[in-house]
Parts: structure tokens; sequence; C-alpha cells
């Protein structure tokens, strides 16, 4: 299993917000993605990052209300299918895209790989399919970004084979080879999914934004309460949070990955 981190635009945050102990300054948040290559399946995609069909779609309210709240910065040249081409790898050969929830900086890049199929948890996508006008936004959904026959393309990881962890419960082998496993990181976004990735010689852990920052997990830091208006559940990412805590404890050796931690992209990406 081989794994290649890579991000698709930005948007501005403030680190007071996502370190309840942070600065009063403005960060950049990469829109992060992992390219994954399966040793019998093909490349893989853990999200896509944005790609400027955000600024099409927030034109209009309630949608805009969007890019206000996150000002976002993208360019072709950022869009995922671009920086794989640039890999020598095409859209086609993109064969799953794995979704760690409905948000635009995680789904924005979906339309561009038309024969990928799509592994989700199957509350996040109802809810992305159901929720309408400004409670989709509110929710960090844009759904124009969501592709039309995102139905008939989609797998659910519900559906997988089941093994037992000792710190979140169960585990959804995804491809029914122990390559790649799925855990529910509740709190941020309904349905919310990491995966556990056998590479070597450590493991790699994708957790989407179950933390924004590697710090919060290390350090036992929460975001400022303020999220509480916008993410699923307050109780339930502050559970996921001591449970990610709890797995680094135990695993000091996988590296956890954070898909908006400023420290994770100086180290592994290193460029917007």
């Amino acid at each position: 299993m081989e794994i290649k981190l890579l991000s698709s635009g930005y948007c501005n945050s403030h680190e007071r917000i996502s370190l309840n102990n942070g600065a009063y300054k403005a960060i950049k948040f990469a829109a992060t993605y992992a390219l994954i290559k399966h040793p019998t399946i093909g490349f893989v995609l853990f999200d896509t990052g944005y790609t400027t069909s955000f600024f099409e779609v927030t034109k209009k309210l309630p949608d805009a209300f969007y890019k206000y709240i996150t000002p976002v910065f993208i360019t072709e040249e950022q869009h995922a299918i671009n920086k794989l081409k640039q890999l020598g790898i095409n859209a086609n050969d993109i064969k799953y895209i794995i979704i760690s929830h409905f948000h635009a900086d995680h789904i924005g890049g979906l339309k561009d790989f038309p024969n990928a199929k799509f592994i989700c948890f199957k509350n996040g996508y109802e809810e992305a399919q159901t929720l309408l006008g400004w409670k989709a936004v509110k929710k960090g959904i844009l759904k124009k970004l969501i592709p039309e026959d995102i139905e008939n393309r989609t797998v659910f990881i519900d559906n997988c084979s089941i093994i037992k962890d000792d710190i979140f419960g169960e585990a959804f082998d995804v491809f029914e080879d122990k390559s790649i496993l799925g855990f529910r990181l509740p709190g941020h976004a309904r349905g919310q999914l990491g995966v556990l990735i056998n590479t070597a010689p450590h493991k790699t852990f994708l957790i989407a934004d179950a933390a924004w920052h590697t710090k919060a997990i290390t350090q036992n830091i929460l975001p400022s309460k303020i999220i509480r208006v916008f993410i699923d559940s307050w109780s339930d990412y502050v559970n996921t949070l001591n449970k990610v805590q709890q797995y680094h404890k135990q695993n000091p050796n996988t590296l956890i990955i954070p898909c908006h931690c400023p420290e994770v992209f100086s180290k592994f990406i290193k460029e917007y």
C-alpha cells in the first residue's frame, strides 16, 4: 500500500477558533486529500479537495453564505484531476473515492471522476441527499457539487465486514482484505469516515476533520465552542477526539493525519 498526500486549494480561518488556546491570527486550512495505490484494486482517492466549481455554486444565497464564513482560494491548476495528471494518472484510473464527509472542501472534485465508485457511510449520504436550502448550507453541504448519478455509484461502507476494535468499537473492512479499515468518527459531520491504511513501515490514519491540528491530539486541545453552531454534534466531537487521542497513545508509530493541519501541510505537501 502506498499513499501520497496532496491538496486542492485552501480556506482561511482563525487559529483561536480551531484551537481554544490558539493565537488571534488568520491561518490557512489546506483542503488535503490522499492518493492511495492499492496493490490489486489500483488507485483510490480519499476525498478530493476544492475545485473552482465552488465559486459557481456559491453565487447566490443561501449557498453564498458558505463562501462568506470560509473564504476559499483555489485555481484550476490545483484541481485534484490536474494534480493527478502531473503524476501520470487520468480520471478513469481512479476506481474508488472514499468520501470522509460531504462538506465542500472534501467533495469539490467528485464530478471530475465520472467512472469512480463512491464509498461512504449511509447516514452521511442520506443527510447530504435530503437536506435543502439553509439547512444544507448550515451543515456545510453544497448540493450542486454532488454528482447527479451519485445514487448509482455509491457503496455504503456500512455493508462491509466488521472487525471488532477496542477503541472505536468496530472497524469496517473496506476492500475485504484488511488493507484499509474504516472507522466512524462522528461529531464534526454526520457520517464522518476515517480510514486506517496498512502502509509500510507504519500505518497511516486519515481522520478527516476529527481534529484540525496534530497538537489537538497530542496536547488534548479542543476547538472553540463557537463551532457548535456549525458541527453536527459537540458531544460526539469530544468523544471522537478522545478516541483518536487514545489510539495515538496506544499506537505512537501510526501517522495520524488531520486533513487541515498546517503542520501536516508544511511537512508533506508544502505548496498551495
